[in-house]
């Protein structure tokens, strides 16, 4: 291939990655613009707020994997991609995300938090038995959201891997993962501002404006798919021998490498995403900040893996050590839960250090894991193996959230203060058990030589 061709094939996959790396971000964007609003829900209705109360909270919170865990709906989502490929695949996800942004809203705007319903089923005690229709059409809404960021989280994936493998593979999902990361980040950041000016409904209209701008550019992206299945030059990853079949899901499952992978994923993001839904209400409660101040140190978690994440990325392609960086981050995580657990340091020039230091954690396992993934499970079972990692992962972040809502419910002082003791040991454990994995995984990677401490790049 000549120096022409090759400069015009990297432009082409570089514009395919910030496309549906835009996507992806516009997911995040909707899926944390609640998070630094926590407090202001739980503001009564005379005071501007909705009510809410921290175990209505924590359910919400979960609510995001629901449709992912009960109704199969990530291992639905894998085998549709392996079988009905990515342009289908990620029109129906996008389009759901829209779908459950928009009932989100609606509930918020349109359903009164004074109507209460009382549920049989309650998930030993994880649901509110006694709880407000509101919470539970939000929860809809945004469990609906949740189906479709993580089977468009999938998605994207499989993407990245078609058009990078042999390329620059981490370094381009590192990049996909920052942009989720400033998603993040603003949500974190601006949410308080909108809410403050225009009321607490704004930052969802917001949100879920920017999931319609996400639909639009992935449809960007189905012209641009076609064109690379059409050149042959470039044929896809993707030929007719490679079709999976469901003979691969039992291969994905035999699997032990993709297991270690697949927990974690499960402990890791159990340790990092349910904590930032609390985090803001941490700061208020421990460290004596105003909450939008509070929305912005918890922001610096996300904005510090804006660059890191690719930077990691980068240096995984090109000098390999993926294990050891997931066994690095995973330390580094349960150190900073265990100081932010110490009760008498409550400067908060040292919790916005603490929100670095988990930004740092945060690029370093996921800048080497997700790329690990293709080094350990073929192309054609990708699909099904990362929707098995994203339900595993949804487990947790259904389950944890209700957990820690609960545990603070039970921590509430009757003035309102919270004490986050507990929580945080919760968050301490889980990352304690993410270093016994990696570590397993390091040492399974010496034996089964997956790779995972090679580069990607193909020289």
């Amino acid at each position: 291939m000549d120096s022409k061709n090759q400069t015009s094939n990297k432009l082409k996959r570089w514009t395919v990655l910030i496309i549906v790396a835009i996507v992806m971000m516009m997911g995040y964007v909707f899926w944390d613009i609640i998070s630094p609003l926590s407090t202001q829900l739980k503001a009564s209705i005379t005071e501007g707020g909705m009510g809410w109360t921290s175990a209505e909270y924590g359910f919400y919170a979960g609510s995001y994997s629901i449709f992912n865990i009960f109704l199969l709906m990530l291992f639905f989502g894998g085998i549709i991609l392996d079988k009905c490929g990515i342009r289908f695949t990620g029109i129906m996800a996008t389009g759901v995300m829209l779908l459950g942004s928009i009932i989100n809203y609606y509930a918020i705007t349109r359903i009164s938090p004074e109507n209460y319903i009382d549920l049989k089923f309650t998930l030993f005690g994880l649901i509110p038995e006694h709880i407000k229709l509101q919470v539970i059409f939000a929860a809809l809404g945004f469990g609906l959201f949740g189906m479709g960021c993580d089977i468009t989280g999938i998605t994207v994936s499989k993407i990245v891997t078609k058009w990078f493998t042999g390329h620059e593979m981490a370094s381009a999902m590192g990049i996909q993962v920052a942009m989720a990361r400033l998603g993040t980040a603003s949500a974190l950041s601006f949410s308080p501002l909108i809410a403050m000016s225009f009321g607490l409904s704004a930052p969802i209209l917001v949100g879920a404006f920017v999931l319609l701008i996400g639909f639009v550019l992935f449809l960007i992206y189905i012209f641009m798919d076609k064109d690379f299945d059409r050149n042959k030059k470039n044929l896809s990853l993707e030929t007719d021998e490679d079709k999976f079949s469901f003979r691969d899901f039992a291969k994905v499952l035999q699997n032990p490498g993709f297991w270690m992978i697949a927990f974690l994923c499960v402990f890791f993001y159990s340790s990092i995403r349910p904590f930032m839904k609390f985090a803001t209400d941490l700061l208020i409660n421990k460290y004596g900040v105003e909450s939008v101040t509070a929305g912005w140190i918890v922001s610096m978690l996300p904005y510090s893996t804006i660059i890191l994440t690719p930077l990691f990325g980068s240096i995984y392609d090109r000098m390999g050590k993926g294990a050891t960086l997931m066994l690095i981050g995973c330390i580094l995580v349960t150190v900073s839960h265990i100081c932010l657990l110490l009760p008498f340091i409550t400067y908060t020039w040292f919790a916005t250090i603490i929100m670095i230091l988990l930004g740092i954690a945060f690029s370093l396992v996921p800048s080497a894991m997700w790329p690990s993934v293709p080094k350990i499970v073929p192309l054609k079972q990708l699909g099904t193996a990362y929707s098995i990692i994203y339900y595993i992962q949804n487990i947790g972040l259904m389950l944890v959230p209700m957990w820690v809502g609960d545990v603070i419910g039970k921590n509430t002082a009757s003035d309102g203060h919270v004490d986050f003791t507990m929580p945080m040991m919760i968050f301490a454990g889980f990352g304690l058990i993410s270093i016994l994995v990696s570590s397993i995984l390091l040492i399974m990677d010496k034996k089964k030589h997956y790779g995972l401490e090679d580069a990607n790049i193909i020289k």
